[in-house]
């Protein structure tokens, strides 16, 4: 999904919204003090769905593990500074007005450890008195196993469904996500792409910012999908 693949991303997530989502967040970072025309850096970048929006009002730049993604963010922001790396190594040259980590990407990291790394870098990243937001993977209590889901998409030159019963291995939720990707004129394919988050307890996630030099606030609203958000200021 996240490499050769990414071209399929936008299409199967046709029906989130980017941009309402987006001013969400840019709401959060004027109540932290922050004004439009701050520089943004956005970890785990993706396709940047989230970005585009974002940079109507921030000078914004993005960063993420797969190049197959950012290709796709590329085309979009032909002239935004936009670089491959995991975000447990990442480092920047010069400190950001904010970091933002979105879609609960922190969730694939899957242990205290690399979290730890995360954000530390994170919070190195940004300045003195700056801010950073974090979506968490959404609460174990609310992940049900067995859950049958699909997400399907349709236009006159590919059609595009997804499907999954929710797994869980401990304190993992395992996703098994099989394709039927249908272009015009074929072949058709099907391949399945598999999911692996962790449900990081809260407070494992507030003390690996406030180790990180962050003082955290939980906003249990967030964007209004369940996850909330962590808000964090460099100390």
């Amino acid at each position: 999904m996240y490499t050769d693949r990414a071209a399929l991303y936008d299409a199967i997530y046709h029906w989130k919204d980017y941009a309402g989502e987006a001013a969400q967040v840019r709401a959060l970072l004027h109540d932290a003090g922050l004004a439009d025309g701050a520089r943004l850096l956005e970890v785990a970048c993706g396709t940047g769905a989230y970005l585009a929006p974002l940079s109507a009002w921030f000078d914004v730049a993005g960063c993420d593990l797969n190049e197959g993604m950012l290709a796709v963010a590329r085309a979009k922001l032909p002239t935004t500074a936009l670089w491959s790396v995991d975000m447990c190594e990442l480092v920047v040259p010069e400190p950001y007005d904010a970091v933002v980590c979105l879609f609960s990407s922190v969730g694939y990291l899957l242990d205290e450890a690399r979290l730890r790394r995360a954000c530390v870098a994170m919070a190195a990243a940004v300045r003195t008195g700056g801010t950073v937001i974090v979506e968490p993977w959404i609460p174990a209590e609310a992940y049900a196993v067995g859950r049958p889901s699909m997400q399907t998409y349709t236009s006159p030159d590919l059609h595009l469904a997804r499907a999954c019963v929710a797994e869980r291995r401990g304190d993992v939720a395992v996703m098994p996500m099989h394709w039927l990707v249908v272009p015009r004129d074929g072949p058709v394919e099907r391949f399945v792409d598999v999911h692996e988050l962790w449900f990081c307890p809260p407070e494992t996630m507030r003390a690996a910012l406030h180790d990180a030099g962050l003082d955290v606030t939980f906003n249990p609203s967030g964007l209004g999908n369940g996850r909330g958000l962590w808000v964090g200021r460099l100390r």
